[in-house]
């Protein structure tokens, strides 16, 4: 049945949101604290030297004679450095480009302060999203960085697309990893299945056959260190869980701490990489398959420090008006290094 009003030559839209409560924000992706994936090193801004004195070998021999017997064994130094890079970026906002028709974040009435004058609640925002991105920039390239990645087409891992220079400013610590073949691994063999599909169908025990591994092979000292800690990607986690599930061990898999959920295997805490599932997805996608979709390490968090000049400068911004060019503009810099410093206190999975 046709309607007495004819609205067809009027245009129509539908209602917006006019306050915050009714928009949805795109949740951001769970990410460890820093303190609990590694140790952090403030103060350092330069290439700074980090001697490793070693240990002496076999001594003690049946004694003979008035003489004990003589050694030549000696403490064998080496180095390793912090060369942390500088590390910015710059976000720029123009108040007179939000259209006068978003309702949400008002303008100002005043004409001369149109491109001054932004809704706090609006600036909160902006200021909120750009530390969770600083944030997440400074887990992908402590984690993932490579001073000599490139795009698949180039002969690299790098998505295509994507711009390597995101990647090249340190090596880190995965690229660490990959360089020396003789760090305790287990390998994980869905990781070498020529699909994606194929990768991520692990069997069902294969992330209890990682963590076992890992415990029984890494080097005896590092059970002895403080802070010795599971990182795993979320899809070993889940894989982990679903045999507990299966297996009716469910009520073994987690401890409450503070009053959250923690996992831990064999007493030792597991903090759940879901920073690394995101970024081999977005970033080292090969076309077909993708980079080693499962990952996990075994090491005290003090064996693999970030360095940095100061902690604050990572997650602080410097916001300002300028008059001149009418915008807003949100600065972050840090200095960032990771490094792994003893290879016989680790043990990988990938």
């Amino acid at each position: 049945m046709a309607s007495l009003i004819d609205t067809a030559d009027l245009t129509l839209n539908p209602q917006e949101a006019l306050s915050v409560s009714e928009v949805v924000f795109e949740q951001v992706y769970n990410k460890p604290l820093l303190s609990r994936a590694h140790d952090v090193r403030t103060g350092i801004q330069m290439k700074t030297q980090i001697p490793i004195f070693g240990l002496l070998g076999a001594v003690g021999k049946a004694s003979s004679g008035c003489t004990p017997n003589s050694s030549s064994e000696k403490i064998n130094l080496t180095e390793k450095y912090y060369d942390p890079a500088l590390i910015d970026f710059r976000l720029t906002h123009c108040q007179n480009d939000v259209s006068q028709l978003f309702k949400l974040w008002k303008k100002s009435r005043v004409a001369n302060k149109t491109w001054e004058e932004v809704d706090n609640a609006m600036m909160a925002f902006l200021a909120d999203r750009t530390v969770d991105a600083a944030y997440e920039a400074i887990l992908r390239i402590s984690s993932f960085g490579d001073k000599l990645a490139d795009n698949v087409a180039d002969g690299g891992y790098i998505t295509a697309g994507v711009d390597p220079t995101f990647f090249t400013m340190i090596n880190g610590l995965w690229q660490q990893i990959f360089a020396d073949a003789t760090i305790t691994r287990y390998t994980i063999p869905e990781n070498a299945e020529a699909t994606e599909a194929l990768q991520l169908a692990l069997a069902t025990d294969r992330a209890l056959n990682m963590f076992r591994y890992l415990y029984n092979n890494i080097d005896s000292r590092a059970h002895t260190v403080g802070g010795l800690t599971f990182q795993v990607t979320r899809s070993l986690t889940n894989n982990w869980e679903d045999y507990l599930e299966d297996k009716s061990l469910g009520f073994t898999l987690q401890v409450a701490e503070d009053g959250k959920r923690e996992f831990r295997y064999r007493g030792i805490p597991i903090i759940i990489r879901d920073d690394w599932d995101k970024n081999i997805r977005a970033y080292n996608d090969l076309g077909t398959t993708l980079l080693y979709p499962h990952r996990a390490i075994l090491t005290p968090i003090s064996n693999i420090p970030i360095a940095t000049s100061d902690e604050g400068s990572m997650t602080s911004l410097d916001s300002f008006y300028d008059k001149v060019t009418k915008s807003h503009y949100i600065d972050v810099a840090f200095y960032l290094d990771c490094v792994l410093l003893q290879k016989s206190l680790l043990a990988v999975a990938y």
